[in-house]
């Protein structure tokens, strides 16, 4: 008995730890469980982020409070400074969150980050961002990326 015991917790910890690696920035509203960006091994210290592609990204999150909306907010830290990327869809209600967010669901969030040509080669922090309807920040994830 003991022995399944262990195995189911290792199991679920294996489960936990797999995705893209992250750092919470905040989040304040919601507790993320996952992170996925497409092509990007569960191992890799870094995303690479190759010009002229579309990264897809997924987010897993259980919301902690209550908005009637949800608003991505992507930049590109770079040396501490945060610039903007632009996103074709920042509606996170059109991302695969059924809005209005409820305090104790669980949400699975994607959305498509082009990488354009005219990005330097260099090593950014991609700061994600799902804003409330307050502009507060349900999840804030940090992402290690490299663009080449």
């Amino acid at each position: 008995m003991n022995r399944l015991v262990a195995c189911i917790a290792l199991f679920v910890l294996a489960v936990h730890v797999s995705g893209t690696k992250f750092t919470d920035c905040g989040s304040q509203t919601g507790q993320v469980a996952s992170v996925q960006v497409s092509d990007c091994p569960d191992s890799a210290d870094k995303c690479i982020l190759k010009k002229g592609t579309t990264k897809s990204i997924t987010i897993n999150f259980t919301s902690k409070g209550a908005s009637n909306s949800a608003k991505a907010v992507v930049h590109g830290v770079i040396a501490g400074v945060p610039l903007p990327f632009s996103l074709k869809n920042p509606d996170g209600c059109k991302s695969g969150i059924a809005c209005p967010v409820k305090n104790g669901e669980s949400y699975t969030y994607t959305n498509q980050l082009p990488i354009r040509r005219s990005y330097p080669a260099l090593g950014v922090t991609v700061r994600w961002e799902i804003q409330d309807d307050n502009g507060g920040d349900i999840v804030c994830v940090e992402i290690p990326c490299e663009i080449q």
